[in-house]
């Protein structure tokens, strides 16, 4: 699987900024995968929206479920290197945002297929 930017950045600024151990660094290639990872699952959700055809019908996008799963997870990764607070912070920050336009171009599109150019 391709390296995204936001992993790359993410692993950029932990190797930067801190001599890891080869436990750390492995949690490190662990949370950037997931960040791959999770890229993958937030451009499904926008190209199909939060609501897909299943087999009985309309039904939330298991993607979003997933992506949710690989937030938790990356979250846990990240905590397990018990990085300084201010660190920690500005990484969540950049994971958070990303998984807000995530949500929200998935709700827009979900909203568009629903009501089309009906106001």
């Amino acid at each position: 699987m391709p390296e995204t930017s936001r992993s790359a950045a993410f692993r950029d600024e932990i190797t930067e900024a801190f001599d890891l151990d080869p436990d750390h660094a492995r949690i490190v290639d662990e949370a950037a995968r997931i960040l791959d990872e999770l890229a993958l699952m937030e451009s499904a959700i926008a190209q199909h929206g939060a609501i897909v055809q299943g087999r009985y019908g309309p039904q939330i996008n298991p993607a979003l479920e997933q992506a949710d799963k690989h937030r938790k997870t990356f979250m846990a990764l990240l905590k397990s290197l018990n990085l300084p607070r201010e660190t920690h912070a500005e990484i969540v920050d950049m994971t958070e945002a990303a998984a807000a336009k995530a949500r929200s171009d998935a709700a827009r599109k979900a909203a568009l297929a629903r009501w089309g150019t009906r106001g």
